[in-house]
């Protein structure tokens, strides 16, 4: 059985090409991979959109907040910067989709990264709690390359998300990936009998090769939407866990109060005969729940059912109840009439 989260992870698609011909195409194949998946793709067309450049006020150190984005204010702008924020809230991962532009990000990518400094003020200047870390992926486009590589794109790329709270997981390479109106079709039997030996095979081999990015890009959104559900579901068994585990510290520490001068470890936690068996059920219960988490992480095992979580609290509820001599939640208390 699959490990499963409980919410359909959203994946939030920001295609940085300023007239996003080439990189819409593979955003489609992406979108295509994550539904498959059973993930959400939400995708943030920049050449759609309008992203004020950052004017460097330093008023985000202050306030938290872009001066830019704050109506009233002499810098106002009505731009789509409040969208971006909060579709960056709700995701539950990024996926930077953008051509190189001199071995960088283009201009409007870039715009939107610099809007990212209240960010950065936030943690670093005002010490407010960083926003939690969420992963992220960068899929490079580009006709024939760079000399220079791409290294300043993931660079740059790198530093904005990760005040945002996006941790770049992997770089993808599709560089040579056209639009399919670009790619030239093959010719019919009549028309490739007057074609050069050598004219034909580039037509194959550009055919080839573009089923062949067809097929990594539907792989890779696939792959990248079960990788941030995989994650989820160790973050879901992480809290199941601390849960647990603060549940059975509270009732040892019941336990105690209810027999100072008893050792826990070899009287069953002062419990009169009979009340033992049912701590003793509980650590039990919490080990499974443990190993089975541990499994679950590690791809082998599917994550603790409900019903057996269910289990688990009522045993812990009937220890408590064992301890405070309150009857279970579920009892009903009965007494003559008079």
């Amino acid at each position: 059985m699959p490990i499963m989260s409980k919410k359909q992870v959203e994946i939030l698609l920001v295609c940085g090409s300023p007239r996003a011909h080439t990189s819409e195409a593979l955003l489609a194949l992406l979108e295509q991979g994550i539904r498959d998946a059973g993930g959400r793709p939400r995708r943030f067309l920049l050449s759609q959109k309008h992203i004020a450049p950052c004017i460097g006020c330093g008023w985000c150190e202050k306030t938290g907040a872009c001066v830019l984005a704050e109506k009233g204010s002499e810098h106002y702008t009505a731009d789509d910067y409040p969208e971006l924020l909060e579709a960056l809230a709700y995701a539950d991962a990024l996926a930077i989709v953008s051509p190189l532009f001199f071995a960088g990000p283009p201009a409007q990518l870039k715009a939107l990264f610099d809007r990212m400094q209240p960010f950065w003020a936030r943690k670093y200047v005002l010490g407010r709690e960083p926003a939690s870390k969420r992963p992220a992926q960068i899929f490079i486009l580009g006709g024939g390359g760079d000399t220079h590589g791409y290294d300043p794109l993931v660079t740059i790329s790198r530093s904005a998300l990760a005040v945002a709270g996006f941790t770049v997981e992997k770089v993808q390479n599709f560089v040579g990936f056209k639009h399919a109106e670009d790619v030239a079709p093959l010719p019919t039997e009549e028309e490739a009998g007057v074609l050069a030996f050598g004219e034909l095979a580039h037509l194959r081999r550009a055919a080839a090769t573009q089923r062949e990015f067809a097929q990594r890009a539907v792989a890779a959104g696939g792959a990248f939407a079960r990788f941030v559900t995989k994650s989820l579901v160790k973050q879901e068994l992480q809290a199941e866990l601390q849960q647990v585990e603060a549940e059975i510290a509270e009732l040892r520490e019941d336990a105690q109060v209810a027999s100072p001068n008893t050792s826990a470890a070899s009287e069953g936690f002062g419990f009169e005969d009979g009340h033992a068996p049912i701590v003793n059920q509980v650590d039990s219960e919490f080990e499974a729940l443990k190993q089975t988490a541990r499994a679950a992480k590690s791809g082998k095992a599917a994550r603790p059912s409900q019903a057996k979580q269910a289990e688990l609290d009522a045993v812990i509820e009937e220890a408590v109840a064992a301890v405070t001599g309150d009857a279970p939640a579920d009892a009903t208390a009965s007494s003559p009439e008079t």
